[in-house]
């Protein structure tokens, strides 16, 4: 099966999964329907499928742009109410991040020592970012920002702490190096689910619900 029907497929079960989902769940739990972290866990995994780096990009990508349109589309055809004012920036969010969620899934799972080190920090800065940019500096929302931070130390636990990896580790990296990826993770994130999300999303965003001005 090539690397784009994978991601597709993947996809597809997240993208349709949220939108089918979104409107049964309340607070605090509507935030991990409506977060950036959660579909780049989808791109991850579906890069650490493919043994090669370029086909795990694509995949990644494919991943990502899907999970979009399937969002949509279901809530469309079965006329669930979601925000289309930014289909365009999540789309281009997609296109940003989906190549580099799928590297990172091929990187933890195959890559060398210094690849392997990246891999591993992704998701757990992705999730310990978005607590902090997102739920702490953008939403001023404790629930969200506990919530996030305890998924994200659950997975450095899982992904990036030396001597875990769930068993499929061909190379695993150096506990200075992971800490080292984790810790710019980190800090780059924090700025993008903050500030710069803030600037286009402002509040309306992150499944934290507040009046309309």
């Amino acid at each position: 099966m090539s690397a784009s029907l994978i991601g597709a497929l993947i996809g597809a079960l997240i993208g349709a999964g949220t939108a089918l989902v979104q409107p049964h769940v309340g607070q605090p739990w509507s935030a991990l329907v409506n977060s950036s972290s959660p579909w780049l866990l989808g791109g991850f995994i579906a890069g650490a499928l493919h043994r090669r780096r370029n086909p795990a990009v694509l995949a990644g990508l494919a991943t990502l742009l899907v999970e979009v349109g399937a969002y949509f589309v279901t809530a469309d055809t079965l006329n669930i109410l979601v925000m289309h004012d930014y289909i365009l920036f999540w789309t281009v969010c997609a296109v940003a991040g989906g190549p580099v969620a799928g590297c990172a899934g091929w990187a933890w799972r195959w890559g060398g020592r210094r690849a392997h080190g990246l891999g591993a920090a992704f998701l757990p800065g992705s999730f310990i970012a978005e607590a902090f940019g997102a739920y702490g500096l953008r939403l001023h929302y404790e629930p969200g920002l506990t919530m996030f931070l305890l998924i994200g130390t659950v997975l450095f636990a899982l992904l990036a702490w030396p001597g875990t990896g769930l068993g499929l580790i061909a190379t695993p990296a150096r506990g200075p190096v992971i800490l080292a990826w984790t810790a710019a993770f980190c800090v780059a994130g924090i700025f993008i689910y903050g500030p710069l999300l803030n600037t286009v999303v402002g509040i309306y965003s992150g499944g934290v619900y507040f009046p309309s001005p």
